[in-house]
């Protein structure tokens, strides 16, 4: 389990490329950012990117994650299985800053914010209220990631590597099997729908031969002549 960690931990710093969030106002996308971009200031604002003054935009919180990420990654690379207690710390202070620095961006802090300065204005509340703020694939892999190299160094840490590794080994071998037979019975049902289906094509063409048999005057047995008259 060991030599896999430093996936999670990869995963969770790869993750900052990919979008994070979006914001809408009226069902209609208005802006959206990665990880990165929240942390540096770059948001994607209508097709254009814009950045504020150097500082006054950069998301202290999330640079810090991202610098126990990487953090966390190098002592990996370094210092081996005695890394284990710090990829722990380093995985759980980058889940808390993630949340703290992605706080901003909630639509309660807004409005916190719009009260700090003093705009509680009706407008300005009915504006806040068709503000949608979304949170994508990025940002909740991250997250995940995180917590997967927590979990995997705590085991490894507590000497429970190998009965959790047999575990999963178990779960995935009962993972295959079940599939094997679900693929199985999908075949056989497959195969009865389609001989099922033959079987009704059979039956239409046996009753189209029939009407065609007494439209040209033959007898339903195959005898030429008209129906019997009553």
């Amino acid at each position: 389990m060991w030599k896999w960690i430093r996936i999670p931990k990869g995963i969770a710093l790869l993750a900052f490329l990919l979008p994070w969030m979006t914001v809408s106002c009226a069902s209609q996308k208005v802006a959206e950012a990665s990880g990165f971009g929240l942390a540096f200031g770059r948001i994607n604002a209508m097709g254009q990117t814009s950045q504020a003054d150097s500082g006054a935009s950069m998301n202290l919180w999330l640079i810090l994650s991202l610098v126990a990420i990487a953090g966390g990654l190098f002592l990996l690379f370094t210092r081996g299985r005695e890394a284990a207690k710090w990829v722990i710390g380093t995985s759980a202070a980058a889940f808390v800053l993630i949340f703290v620095g992605t706080w901003r961006y909630s639509k309660d802090a807004i409005l916190a914010e719009v009260a700090k300065n003093g705009g509680n204005g009706e407008r300005e509340q009915a504006a806040l209220a068709m503000i949608q703020i979304d949170w994508h694939f990025g940002y909740w892999l991250a997250l995940l990631a995180l917590i997967a190299a927590g979990v995997m160094a705590w085991l490894v840490m507590s000497g429970k590597e190998a009965e959790a590794e047999a575990k999963m080994r178990s779960l995935a071998a009962d993972a295959a099997d079940a599939a094997k037979v679900a693929a199985a019975k999908a075949g056989d049902a497959a195969r009865d729908a389609a001989a099922k289906a033959n079987d009704a094509i059979d039956a239409a063409k046996d009753a189209s031969k029939d009407r065609a048999g007494y439209d040209d005057g033959a007898a339903p047995d195959g005898k030429d002549g008209d129906p019997p008259k009553p």
